[in-house]
């Protein structure tokens, strides 16, 4: 996979070279038109409440990166704007563009092409470039202007659109990006795990309260919301499983795992308690998977179960691509460790 950010002053042309882009590499393109499609993708969160979540700025914001970022870790895409130069720097398969041009060129070209005079091109430039400015600084506190940040500028007032899209294609192909895979780094996959789970509380995606079952820990009931909210399929100790016999063949001991996910065949038993203080938890585990081989199970501490979420949410399409049974063998393999 591999990202290319294009980044433009106002009145450059550079929507119609990003385009250009994304069609002569065969790569999705991402700009503020297609948002709300990418976060519907990565979000599955009803239209009314995708709105009022909306009206919180700084969670749509981070509904955004989180939603770039993941679609960019699955697609080869061309991202128009957005800062997408700041949230992928430190990913090795991306190439960072920004598009300039002499402001006399710009307000040329936005007099002809929103039908305006002058003052009033020069009124739009001011104003969207001012905007660009104040929503940079606010999410990553840095100059979007700056040369620094991008591996290639292109002046385009000393090329046509055709001549700059081949220098960009080149560029990509010179540095090698398609051959790398996109690794985000961990501090951006936290961020993204951090926005999903602040988005599943807004959601309020629980079930009818009637139909809930009665959940023995707070804890429970959120991992419900979050498999709920990410479309994952559970059960809530639908089976218990004896341990420990007397002499006489009774039953002396029995574990009852908490969730039961049928889609993986795994059950999942929850702790809230510091890994050092479940000796006994673990114990229960440790003699059912010896009477019960067959049986796939994993204890999730805190660390365990964002991982989990992470998983799922990254990789929330991956069954409708043929991959779902790699994602149940995966798990599979850390219950056999």
């Amino acid at each position: 996979m591999a990202i290319i950010t294009i980044s433009r002053l106002t009145g450059s042309g550079g929507r119609e070279i990003a385009t250009a882009t994304a069609e002569a590499l065969n790569f999705q393109l991402i700009d503020r038109s297609a948002m709300d499609m990418v976060i519907d993708q990565q979000f599955p969160v009803r239209t009314e409440q995708l709105s009022r979540i909306k009206k919180d700025r700084k969670v749509y914001d981070e509904m955004m990166r989180s939603a770039i970022a993941e679609l960019a870790a699955a697609h080869n895409v061309v991202i128009l704007g957005s800062g997408a130069q700041f949230l992928f720097a430190r990913v090795a398969a991306s190439l960072h563009v920004q598009i300039v041009a002499p402001l006399p060129y710009r307000i040329a070209r936005v007099m002809r092409t929103a039908q305006v005079d002058r003052q009033e091109a020069e009124k739009i430039i001011a104003d969207r470039d001012r905007e660009k400015e104040t929503f940079i600084r606010t999410l990553y506190g840095k100059d979007w202007r700056d040369p620094a940040h991008y591996d290639l500028v292109v002046n385009i007032d000393h090329f046509s659109n055709e001549v700059a899209v081949q220098i960009i294609v080149r560029a990509a192909r010179a540095k090698g990006i398609e051959a790398k895979p996109v690794e985000l780094p961990p501090q951006l996959r936290e961020e993204i795990l951090t926005t999903k789970l602040d988005v599943a509380q807004m959601a309020d995606l629980e079930p009818i309260e009637d139909k809930l079952p009665e959940f023995a820990h707070q804890s429970e009931r959120e991992f419900a919301r979050v498999m709920d909210f990410y479309r994952i399929r559970w059960q809530y100790e639908p089976k218990t499983f004896p341990i420990e016999w007397d002499e006489n063949h009774n039953v002396v001991k029995a574990f009852t795992p908490d969730f039961y996910l049928p889609d993986l065949d795994l059950f999942i038993e929850l702790t809230t308690m510091k890994q050092s203080l479940v000796t006994k938890k673990n114990r229960k585990v440790r003699l059912l998977r010896e009477l019960y081989p067959d049986v796939n199970i994993k204890i999730l501490y805190e660390r365990d179960y964002k991982n989990l979420i992470w998983k799922y949410g990254l990789n929330n399409g991956e069954e409708n691509n043929g991959n779902g049974d790699e994602k149940m063998k995966i798990e599979r393999r850390e219950n056999e460790n």
